[in-house]
Parts: structure tokens; sequence; C-alpha cells
């Protein structure tokens, strides 16, 4: 049985439901309403949902099908008249009935009774198989073997399962280490105009022309609801390791759009991939500022550009992001959800690993959560020095260069300039012998004009240089 497309929208008093179930034959359709229990059937169609409040099927309820679309539209009473039903937009969570296992309501504590458990911490610790797990919420331990060696251009740990979880950080920073390149970091420090529109750049969530009133795309409805809805036991530990995990990879994503002018490529999913060092090296964090710090080391040390500012302007495209609420932090995470659908390099194993749980996750966890990630987000100010690449000595000796040249090329344009005005002088300066050779001929000349005076009138008379004797 298929699962339609639906969507769910309210007034104050009714509940409104469409089903977009084409190609179905009436006669057969099944509607059944029961308190929050709303059921659909006509085949090859099947829908059930659990709805947030109760509706009732009365005399004022409505239906109609509308042939050309598919589509059904029906309308039913709110069972409490001007009560609001929360999350109506968040297809997955919809889907089926809750399950909530059965718990000791000591060790518990429910969230809105949403689908998430939150557990007090046990002695967790001491599970060894924990250590080396992987996948969200760290809930992977044998399904997968040397994943890392099946998928080499995803995973830069290859075998995960044999390295635990705080030696997988040591590993990446110590990889990382040794693929910063410090001329590639300069490049882009000294290079203003090739960065200049990118850290110029407006992230599409924050021009003015962005649509506020947040809904899904018909192809965004498709994925939630194939989705499994998943009820979520975790350790408060836990829950704070998917937040975190989940700004790791938002932050990639947003690089990407900034770098791109919000216009993904084909590299795109490489970039969110390389970046975020959960999907590339199944880490977890501990808190806000050791992601912000992975994220910051990842985008100077892989990508095309590499320049600290722009990774600043990146966490505040971020914090903007969170910002934009629930509904649009999980439209960007389908937009991922397909890039890695769609990428040469099966990185749709990265959907199956984090990307849907992720998708399932947001639907449940409550609005207030993010608040507080953005809120703690834009209170972390990460410096140059935190990142442990030496990029302010790396800074201040190339500062040193670039003023030891600056000083070399005046040096050589002053003497250049010396030696040129000394040529000057010296083909101006008199030469003293052609001086003084030219005083003996003067005194010579006047002693043998005044000999020829006396022996001859003529106006023909000899040079100096001339005399016949």
């Amino acid at each position: 049985m298929l699962t339609p497309r639906f969507k769910l929208t309210q007034d104050s008093n009714h509940i409104y439901i469409n089903v977009h179930a084409p190609y179905t034959n009436i006669g057969d359709t099944e509607i059944d309403v029961d308190g929050e229990n709303f059921l659909f059937v006509s085949s090859p169609y099947f829908l059930r949902l659990r709805l947030p409040g109760r509706i009732v099927d009365n005399d004022s309820s409505k239906g109609s099908y509308i042939c050309d679309s598919g589509d059904f539209n029906l309308t039913f009473d709110k069972e409490t008249p001007g009560e609001h039903f929360e999350n109506l937009d968040m297809i997955t969570s919809l889907l089926a009935p809750r399950d909530i296992p059965d718990l000791n309501p000591n060790l518990v504590e429910m969230l809105e009774e949403d689908g998430i458990t939150l557990e007090n911490e046990k002695e967790a610790d001491d599970d060894y198989s924990n250590n080396f797990s992987y996948g969200f919420a760290n809930k992977i331990t044998t399904e997968f073997s040397n994943i890392g060696v099946e998928f080499p251009q995803i995973f830069e740990l290859k075998v995960p399962e044999n390295v635990s979880i705080d030696d997988r950080h040591i590993k990446r920073m110590q990889h990382e280490d040794d693929k910063f390149s410090s001329d590639h970091y300069l490049a882009d420090f000294y290079d203003e105009e090739l960065l200049a529109p990118y850290l110029t750049a407006v992230a599409s969530w924050d021009n003015q022309s962005f649509n506020k009133e947040i809904d899904f795309s018909e192809d965004e409805v498709g994925v939630l609801k194939e989705l499994p809805n998943k009820h979520y036991l975790l350790s408060k530990s836990e829950y704070k390791q998917v937040l975190y995990g989940l700004v790791d990879i938002l932050y990639a994503y947003c690089y990407d759009k900034r770098t791109t002018l919000n216009e993904s490529t084909v590299e795109s999913s490489w970039t969110i991939n390389k970046l975020s060092s959960t999907l590339s090296w199944f880490c977890t964090f501990h808190d806000m500022q050791q992601v912000l710090i992975a994220s910051y080391r990842r985008a100077l040390i892989h990508p095309i550009f590499r320049n600290f500012d722009l990774c600043n302007k990146v966490k505040n495209d971020l914090i903007s992001l969170f910002k934009k609420g629930k509904k649009f932090v999980i439209k960007c995470m389908i937009e991922i959800h397909q890039m890695f659908n769609t990428s040469n390099d099966a990185r749709y194993i990265l959907n199956q690993l984090y990307i849907k749980d992720y998708l399932v996750f947001l639907q449940k966890c409550r609005n207030e959560e993010l608040v507080e990630l953005y809120n703690n987000i834009a209170n972390i100010e990460i410096a140059k020095k935190d990142l442990e690449l030496d990029i302010v000595e790396l800074e201040e000796a190339a500062e040193l260069v670039k003023q030891e040249e600056v000083d070399s090329v005046m040096e050589n344009e002053m003497a250049v300039k010396m030696a040129s005005m000394s040529l000057l002088t010296g083909l101006r300066k008199p030469n003293p012998a052609l001086i003084n050779d030219e005083s003996d001929s003067s005194f010579d000349s006047s002693d043998s004009s005044s000999d020829s005076s006396d022996s001859s009138d003529s106006s023909d008379d000899l040079d100096s240089d001339d005399d016949p004797s």
C-alpha cells in the first residue's frame, strides 16, 4: 500500500484534511475518525494519522473529491472548539500512533509527549560497545562493518568500530594538522578581491524577498511521508550530542550556500560531507565551542576558499538560519537529503546513518531547543588561537616577510636614485684638466697675439695652436 501525500490545516473550530490520492476508486474508499485517530483507505493508498487533538465525525462533517487533481478535501469539527492543534505540518510525526515504551517513570522525562524520551544518565559509560558506536545518537554498533573502507570517498575514518568516540577527535585533528596548507591559507588571507563576493554575500534566508510564510513543497512532503515514525529513547547527553551534530552539519550547509552564492552545485554534497566532522569522522561533541572549533578548522583546511573572516560570516548565517524556526531547519535538512541521494559518490549512505533520523527527530523536538542553540552559538566567539593551527604566528611571519620585501624594494629604489644622482653630478662637474688647459691656452694666445701685433696688422692672424715655429 502507498502512503498518499496529505496536508492538514485548521481554524478555531475545524480541522481540514487534504489527501492526494489520484486514480483511486471512490466507491472503495473508507474514512474513519475516532478521537485522535484518522484512517483513510482507498486502494492502493493507506493513511493512518494520530492527530495532536481530538476531532469528531458528525452531521457537520464534509467531504469532496476533485477528479482533475485526485484530491479528497475533508472537514471535521474539533471536539473542543477553540483548541489549537500543534505541529500539524510535521508530516512524519502524524503518520502513526506514538509507540511510547513501558519505562520506569523515575528514569524518564517526557517532552510534550512528542516521541522523544529523555533518560536520566545511567551507567552507560561502562558499556564498551557504546564507546565504539556511530550514526545518529551513536546507536549503530553492528549493522555495518568496515564502512569507511567500503566508502573511502565519504569517510576519513575507515573503521569507526575500532576507534573510540574520544579517540576520533584526536585522530581527526592530527589528520587535519597534516592537511593544513599554510600557502593556501595565506593566499586567501591576502587575496581580498577573490574573497570579496563571498564575504559580502547575503544568505537567501536573510534576503528581503525571503518568504516568512514557510511551507513544504510537494517534493518535500513526499520525502517526509516516506520516513518511519520513530520514538527516540535518549540520555540527556545523547540528546545534546544530537543537537550539536545538527549544528555541525548545518554549518557545512551554510558554508556551501555562502560560497556558491546560494546556488548549490554538484560539488555541494562533497562540501557538506567534508566540512562536517559528524559525517566524515563519526564524531560527537560535548559542547558548542568544540563544535564551532571543528567547523572552523575544517573550513580552513579542505574547501577552495579558506579564510577566517569567511568562517565568521558562515557562523552568522547559521544563527540566522536557526532563527527562522524548526520548519525552515527541516527544509534545509531535506535539501541535504536530496543532495546526498543524487550524489555520484554514494552519499545516500549518510541519509541512512544520519539525515533521515534528523528529519524525524526535528519534527519531534521542541522549538525552544533551537532557540537555545542559536543563543548558545551567538554567545561564543572563536579566536584564531582556539583553532590550534598557528595561524596567528603564520600571519605575523607573513607580515614580517612582506615588510622586509617592502623595505628591500625601497632600499633598491633609493640606491638606484642615489646612483642616478651621482652619475648626473659627474656629468655636470667641469674637468679640472680641461680647465687648466684652457687657462694655459688663453695665456699663450694673448702672448702670441701680442707678438703678432708687433709684426703685422693683418686680420688673418694664426691661432695659437698654429704657431709655425
